[in-house]
């Protein structure tokens, strides 16, 4: 793949993302269009507003001073929203950059988003112009942005104005406009965020570019993002690797995780390693946490602008509820999430407080009697804080109506003791009534964190470990990998089992002995020279599994039975492939059984080349049982995919079953994966399937490789 795409100057959009000055061109005189309502956004912004309307020039439009045209503008807008159909863009663009402008929102849409050939021509046209030009733009085919320290509303959605919650945390990008304005609302409820800034075409600026401009912002401390596609996914690890030398945090929605229209693979790997599970990868070695829906996107995001690296790992739970308690252990087990119970002193505090109808455990049941006695809830709340083994406390809400003052007071409580001891507390804010004052003292609090599902923060929380867990070595490309690489000649298609085993080994991988024979006396002949018993599979060109047409006979114990398995190969293969190439069949000792993986390597068009590793043979695509990573990855991120597995303890000693080595299929692992990624952009698709793991170590048994043109 071609090298990545540097991301855009943080310091180069700040004239356009956080405004001193503002313009909008196209502002009719109806307050329900596009400029009108982006004039009534920017209400409150304390910095020149001007309009730019022939028809009006002179006059006030929305409160503000109008002009005929940008040249005649009192000084050059900062920023720009340009309200114009797309016909006017491009004149509009140079205007603005020949003002001196410092960069513009387009409104329009009709560009390369029709599928019209010369419509994607007129949109590139409009971003080579700006980068010639040095002006940024956002959009086209956006909703715009808003800065909410500044209260920079330039986006044509109504009522901007009534969010009035203070700047906060967190910062939101999203591609779709529609879906950055729905987050950005909770500000009406008291959310506190920075800045909102929507992508829609990301002709020029996408959304890695507004995202790092985001991670500069002193006030944000975690980023939202949802990201429908790019067109260089590598800028996700460019934009990774800043937020964490920032020590700030990306949670990451993927839209758009479908598999239609991916095309049929001839290997396993085609069909395991898919985009959806690609962008997964991706996330992760960038250094991002993924959540898998759209409501999860803004309250993870506000957990970590508010929560630093936790102090312990446990999570304790206190509730006035026996059963709010139960859902909250049920959900952070399904995370795989520790309960501990509490130390000796903490226990001692809560007998001491709880009726004995509660429970002074972990969850720690305070029962309906708190309600009458405050007191205990502080001392319990307070106990279980400064239990080292905690990170977190999680106390569900469980009433509102019946006494809507009560719930912002105990916030209000809550939140010095959350401050003193420097760890979060996590409401789950579990009635149906949605807002309110409880709610609202929640997400205003910079301690205090709300969530409206048990499972959700309990996955926030299992993302908050994760987050702060050592992360593996990069991986490397050894001489062994760049070397069996070139070895490779050029012009080669598709490499089957002999040749693909043949560049394995050339690449330091295990690979089982074997030998070519194109007639039963010769596979005799090779019998004998490896030894009994062995596999008989066919050779051919054009049959990539051979299992499909019986091109694979096992155990053969003597030349007898070597000579009828070949025949009945010959067979199969002349009954369901009958225009395939026959070369004969490989021999090989048959191996000793062990457990059998997939070893896989796709090129991603997004990401590059990608390893997968898996639980293999014939089962591959039944059990999907696979871990996927960006190659080259090192033995300990090896060894994490291995770990990750649900198959693992077959390789870790299940029920009494021999240990495998498992540094050792690390290793190969990793090997495999230097390999892949040595070949770059000439492998479409490598294979080792089955890799059999054994006690005394583990072998290739087969391989494919698909090499591009």
């Amino acid at each position: 793949m071609s090298s990545v795409e540097a991301l855009r100057d943080p310091q180069s959009l700040t004239r356009l993302l956080a405004p001193r000055s503002f313009a909008v061109v196209g502002v009719s005189a109806e307050p329900t269009g596009f400029g009108a309502r982006t004039v009534q956004n920017m209400r409150d912004f304390d910095g020149p507003v001007w309009c730019v309307n022939p028809k009006y020039a002179g006059q006030e439009l929305h409160g503000r001073p109008c002009f005929a045209s940008v040249a005649d503008l009192p000084g050059a807008p900062d920023s720009t929203v340009i309200a114009l159909p797309r016909p006017g863009v491009m004149d509009a663009v140079q205007a603005l950059a020949k003002k001196g402008g410092g960069g513009a929102v387009i409104y329009a849409s009709g560009y390369g988003e029709t599928d019209l050939p010369e419509r994607a021509v007129e949109e590139q046209e409009l971003r080579e112009t700006a980068r010639r030009m040095g002006f940024p733009l956002l959009g086209a085919n956006c909703l715009g942005f808003v800065d909410h320290r500044q209260r920079v509303g330039a986006t044509f959605m109504p009522d901007y104005v009534k969010m009035t919650a203070p700047a906060g945390g967190v910062g939101v990008v999203s591609q779709s406009g529609a879906l950055g304005y729905a987050l950005m609302q909770a500000a009406e409820r008291g959310f506190a965020m920075c800045h909102m800034t929507t992508a829609g075409n990301a002709t020029d600026l996408d959304v890695c570019d507004l995202a790092a401009f985001q991670l500069t912002i002193p006030e944000c401390r975690s980023i939202a993002l949802a990201v429908e596609g790019l067109r260089d996914a590598r800028r996700l690890f460019l934009l990774g690797e800043m937020a964490a030398s920032m020590g700030k945090t990306i949670v990451v929605l993927k839209l758009g995780r479908g598999e239609v229209g991916a095309k049929a693979a001839a290997s396993h790997t085609g069909s395991l390693a898919g985009s959806s599970a690609a962008w997964s990868a991706g996330f992760k070695r960038a250094g991002m946490l993924e959540v898998g829906d759209f409501d999860a996107l803004l309250e993870t995001a506000g957990f970590f602008a508010k929560a630093g690296p936790p102090k312990g790992r446990g999570v304790g739970i206190v509730t006035p509820s026996g059963g709010a308690g139960i859902m909250a252990a049920d959900h952070a087990e399904f995370a795989g999430l520790p309960l501990p119970q509490p130390a000796p002193e903490t226990e001692r505090v809560l007998r001491s407080a709880i009726p004995d109808f509660g429970s002074p455990r972990n969850p720690c049941d305070l029962t309906a009697q708190v309600a009458t006695n405050p007191k205990s809830f502080e001392d319990c709340m307070l106990a279980m804080l400064n239990d080292e083994q905690y990170a977190t406390v999680v106390f569900p809400v469980v009433y509102h109506n019946p006494a809507p003052a009560a719930t912002p007071t105990r916030m209000k409580t809550l939140e010095p003791m959350a401050a003193a001891t420097g760890k979060p507390i996590c409401i789950a804010w579990i009635p149906e009534s949605l807002e309110g004052p409880g709610a609202e003292a929640v997400d205003v609090s910079p301690n205090l964190v709300l969530f409206r599902s048990m499972r959700r923060m309990m996955k926030a929380l299992s993302l908050w470990f994760e987050r702060h867990d050592p992360k593996p070595a990069a991986g490397t490309v050894d001489a062994r990998a760049k070397a069996a690489a070139a070895a490779i000649p050029a012009g080669a298609a598709t490499l089957m089992e002999a040749a693909a085993k043949s560049a394995f080994a050339t690449a330091g991988l295990p690979v089982v002995s074997e030998h070519r024979a194109k007639d039963a006396a010769g596979a005799v002949a090779a019998a004998q020279a490896l030894g009994f018993p062995v596999v008989l599979k066919l050779d051919s060109p054009d049959v990539a599994h051979k299992t499909e047409v019986g091109g694979v006979e096992l155990n053969l114990a003597d030349a007898a039975a070597v000579t009828a398995a070949f025949g009945r190969i010959m067979a199969g293969v002349a009954k369901h492939a009958p225009k395939a190439r026959v070369d004969g069949v490989l021999v090989q000792r048959m191996e000793a059984r062990g457990v059998e993986l997939i070893l896989g390597a796709r090129r991603d068009p997004q990401f590059g080349v990608m390893v997968l590793v898996g639980l293999g043979g014939v089962q591959a695509e039944l059990w999907k049982d696979v871990a996927l990573d960006v190659a080259p990855v090192s033995p300990e991120g090896a060894m994490a995919m291995l770990r990750s597995l649900k198959a693992f303890p077959l390789l870790d000693g299940f029920r009494g079953s021999p240990k495998l080595p498992v540094e050792q299929i690390a290793a190969a692992i990793a090997q495999f994966s230097g390999f892949a990624a040595a070949m770059g952009d000439r492998l479409e698709e490598a294979e080792i399937n089955p890799l059999v793991c054994r006690p005394d170590g583990c072998v290739a048994v087969d391989g494919l490789m698909m090499l591009s043109a």
